[in-house]
C-alpha cells in the first residue's frame, strides 16, 4: 500500500492560522502593517501569508526573530507560542 499522500493546503492554511495568532497576540487585529514594517516586507504579501500562502524561508526567519515565536509550536501547534527565555537572557 503506498504512504498517504501530505495535505500541504492544511499545512499552510495551520500555520497561517498560527502566525496569524502570533501578529495578533503582539501586534493587534489591526497591525498587519506594522509587522510587514518590521519584516521588512509589504503588507500586501504579509495578507498572502495570513491566508496560506506559501511564507519563504527568509521572511519565516526574520518573522521568528522579531515575534521570538516558538518554532516548533509554528510548525505544529504544539506547545507554547512564544520562545521561553532564561533568565537574564
Amino acid at each position: 500500500m503506498p504512504p498517504a499522500r501530505f495535505n500541504w493546503r492544511s499545512v499552510r492554511l495551520a500555520l497561517a492560522s498560527r502566525i496569524r495568532e502570533v501578529r495578533e497576540q503582539l501586534y493587534g487585529a489591526h497591525g498587519g502593517p506594522l509587522l510587514a514594517e518590521d519584516l521588512r516586507i509589504p503588507f500586501r504579501s504579509w495578507v498572502s501569508y495570513e491566508t496560506g500562502r506559501a511564507i519563504p524561508a527568509m521572511v519565516m526567519l526574520r518573522f521568528i526573530e522579531v515575534t521570538e515565536a516558538d518554532p516548533h509550536w509554528l510548525l505544529t501547534g504544539e506547545g507554547e507560542p512564544f520562545q521561553a527565555h532564561e533568565p537574564g537572557v
